[in-house]
């Protein structure tokens, strides 16, 4: 990946290895061109304990000056927005029709052939576990599934966070 990324932050639900227990894995997972021109999602910047993930994401801020860092702030996640922020890092905080729309454009890339990912266990692991729930008349991944989801509702975050960058950043799209 070269270029402008964006960053999705999300906190487990639960997963397999920690039954019962919900906040046991964070995700950062970031999004951007590749060389292809697909949107390539990838996992390395951090998957561990969510209280390390603040600090990550500070350093990962800094290295990269991402388009966008995205949480829900609406789930486990949302007690990342105020660390994030107060470390210095602009979070951008989705709705619930945002999710909605990140879903079903995740979805879209996937059909259609327009995502890379880089077979990252925790992530191929989410994948093939999901599942789905309603959500603002459409719908979301659900996180109360066996398997840890944080890494695909990072990713689905931060697709969506990079593809609003890249509407907004085409010439042309600011017509007066």
């Amino acid at each position: 990946m070269s270029g402008e990324v964006a960053f999705g932050c999300a906190i487990s639900d639960g997963c397999v290895c920690h039954p019962k227990k919900a906040r046991r894995h964070g995700s950062i997972v970031a999004a951007g061109r590749s060389g292809s021109g697909k949107i390539l999602v990838d996992l390395a910047p951090f998957y561990g304990p969510p209280r390390l993930l603040v600090a990550r994401m500070g350093v990962l801020y800094v290295k990269h000056d991402p388009v966008a860092v995205v949480v829900n702030p609406k789930s486990h996640s949302g007690t990342l927005v105020k660390p994030l922020a107060d470390a210095g890092i602009l979070v951008r905080q989705v709705t619930a029709q945002d999710v909605a729309v990140a879903h079903g454009e995740f979805l879209d890339l996937v059909d259609d052939g327009g995502l890379e990912h880089l077979d990252q266990e925790p992530m191929t692991a989410a994948v093939r576990a999901a599942q789905q729930r309603p959500l603002a008349g459409a719908q979301a991944w659900d996180p109360k599934v066996a398997v840890d989801q944080s890494p695909l509702v990072a990713a689905t975050l931060a697709c969506w966070a990079f593809l609003r960058w890249e509407e907004l950043a085409t010439p042309g799209a600011w017509v007066v």
